[in-house]
């Protein structure tokens, strides 16, 4: 049962992305350790057409690794590099590559797919 804390982060991240829909957030369940430091939040931003330059779109929908983490590298905050996304828990990686995807398509074809 998640405690007062993380419910007041999921409040705030809603409402964070209620004022902008071009913001995901993501909490690690596994942070990723760089030194001292330990990430535990990814913002995603929605990307534009440019940030999937050289980039198939299909192989990114698909989730096709070495497609997704390159388009990630473009829109995390912090950024995160290659070695962060290879390193990552599979649990984790999967929750970004969810948002990512939840950018990517229209919410027009979301509730046909319902």
């Amino acid at each position: 049962m998640p405690n007062e804390q993380d419910q007041n982060t999921a409040t705030e991240q809603n409402l964070q992305t209620i004022a902008d829909p071009n913001l995901r957030f993501v909490e690690l369940e596994r942070p990723i350790l760089r030194g001292s430091e330990s990430i535990k939040q990814i913002t995603l931003r929605k990307p534009n057409v440019g940030m999937l330059r050289n980039l198939s779109l299909q192989d990114v929908l698909k989730w096709q690794v070495e497609a997704t983490n390159t388009l990630l590298t473009r829109i995390t905050t912090p950024t995160l590099s290659l070695n962060d996304l290879n390193g990552m828990d599979i649990a984790d990686y999967t929750s970004l590559a969810v948002e990512l995807t939840n950018f990517l398509v229209s919410a027009k074809a979301k509730s046909q797919l319902a």
